[in-house]
């Protein structure tokens, strides 16, 4: 694209029904939490957008790609739907702009991948499917997926600016994966009813993050106070163990470009695991899976840990009370604060030839992560569609963007095979055992697996 302006933005949803996590409408791009996610299909007269786009000639490429349809293979529509009707920012620039459509080929969570394959076999393979962790660099090295450096300059300063985090994901010297933002609504954070708070007498969390004092002995201290202060309570409920050890500053697996090494005997990672062993002796957790009235539903809990895509049903859950967001706390004595965010891109399917379309889709959705007059339409668009978050909670979770000030926390073992992934997997069991009630230490857990992911690291750390 033209535009020479640096700006790494964070794009949203417009509404929490959709699970495209960059754009502004309801559509967009996304990686995605498949532990929640649906399959949205039902269509809808798209009748208009709330919010119009529009397009500097200066941002618009030089492609004639007018009358032609973009493969899209996902469980979920790019187009508008009846749980969506708003466009997103990048669907109405490609279809306004370039005179191109989104053509959606539905899928399902539990079918995608087999789907997939099957289309690729057949020759009716899509041009773009969602990345998601197990692409790298399972799917990849299964060749189900092209490489896109003939998609994507590099140089130009819109795609430099995410070069750094591509070059993480290389394989064989390609890259197979262009980064197009953080998504939005998969940002694993802590949620708690501040009034509550307040009326407790507790010192806020959020505050003491500001003030630097949010660390491991802060969050277990403050939990520990609320469950004393009353009965039937928890210190936390949710999907949250991962990004707590995530804090440690370490992860189960790592990578340095050529080799994938097992770190479960990380003394970082023991420290934080000990945390978890006493979170759970304690009897803080909340066990279960609840949406909603989190705080309330089987008992109250104080904090709730789960992507940002939870937040607005939960606000609407308790109308008249502040729900305030902050990160996980640091590890004692560290400097960083290190979250657990989740990649946006597309990968191009293998057969497509549908080139053109593609570079552009993918420079489209880089102009609108990038370009300061795309995150205010896209802030616009998601404030109006949903109520439960103001400007101020929004601003807050884009600052999360920053990976100088806020560590990106990835575990590359999700992506090495089908064995590693997943809700069952190897490495969900590894962080959640504790708290699940999967083995009773870290020790325990650490002996059931470390054998299982040597044998799995070694299929890529041994061939060729």
């Amino acid at each position: 694209m033209k535009k020479s302006k640096i700006l790494a933005g964070i794009l949203a949803f417009a509404s929490v029904a959709s699970f495209a996590a960059c754009g502004g409408g309801d559509s967009g791009s996304g990686s995605v939490d498949q532990t929640t996610a649906t399959t949205t299909t039902a269509k809808t007269e798209w009748t208009g957008d709330n919010v119009e786009v529009t397009v500097a000639e200066d941002a618009v490429d030089e492609v004639d790609i007018s009358g032609k349809s973009l493969k899209w293979m996902g469980f979920y529509d790019l187009n508008p739907t009846n749980d969506s009707p708003e466009r997103s920012v990048e669907v109405s620039i490609l279809e306004d702009t370039y005179g191109a459509k989104i053509e959606y080929m539905p899928t399902t969570v539990t079918t995608q991948y087999d789907d997939l394959a099957t289309s690729i076999l057949g020759g009716s393979q899509p041009d773009i499917f969602i990345y998601s962790d197990r692409n790298f660099p399972y799917d990849i090295s299964q060749d189900r997926f092209q490489p896109i450096d003939s998609l994507v300059d590099w140089e130009d300063p819109m795609w430099a600016d995410v070069k750094e985090t591509a070059d993480k994901l290389q394989w064989n010297g390609q890259h197979y994966i262009a980064p197009l933002c953080y998504s939005f609504n998969d940002y694993q954070l802590l949620m708690y009813n501040k009034t509550r708070v307040e009326e407790e007498a507790l010192d806020d969390p959020y505050e003491m993050y500001q003030n630097g004092t949010w660390d491991w002995n802060a969050f277990t201290d403050i939990m520990k106070q609320y469950v004393e202060q009353g009965t039937d309570r928890y210190g936390i409920c949710g999907y949250w163990a991962n990004a707590f050890v995530y804090t440690s500053g370490d992860t189960l697996v790592t990578y340095d470009g050529k080799t994938f090494t097992n770190n479960l005997y990380s003394p970082k990672i023991e420290s934080a695991m000990h945390v978890l062993e006493d979170i759970w002796a304690n009897t803080l957790v909340k066990r279960g899976w609840f949406e909603n009235d989190v705080f309330d539903n089987g008992g109250e809990a104080l904090f709730y840990g789960m992507g940002t895509w939870a937040y607005n049903a939960v606000t609407q859950a308790y109308p008249g009370d502040v729900i305030q967001i902050v990160p996980f706390p640091r590890a004692p004595e560290s400097d960083t604060d290190y979250i657990a965010k989740r990649i946006v891109a597309y990968m191009w399917v293998k057969g497509s030839e549908n080139a053109d379309v593609v570079k552009t889709w993918f420079n489209i959705n880089r102009m609108v992560n990038y370009d300061p007059q795309y995150t205010d339409i896209t802030k616009e668009k998601f404030l109006t569609n949903n109520t439960g978050w103001t400007s101020e909670m929004y601003d807050l979770v884009m600052e999360f963007n920053d990976d100088e000030k806020y560590a990106f926390a990835y575990d590359y073992g999700s992506g090495i095979s089908p064995t590693m992934t997943g809700d069952n997997g190897v490495i969900r069991t590894l962080y959640d055992g504790i708290p699940n009630e999967q083995f009773e230490s870290w020790t325990q857990g650490r002996e059931a697996y470390v054998n299982i992911v040597d044998e799995e690291l070694a299929v890529y750390n041994n061939a060729g």
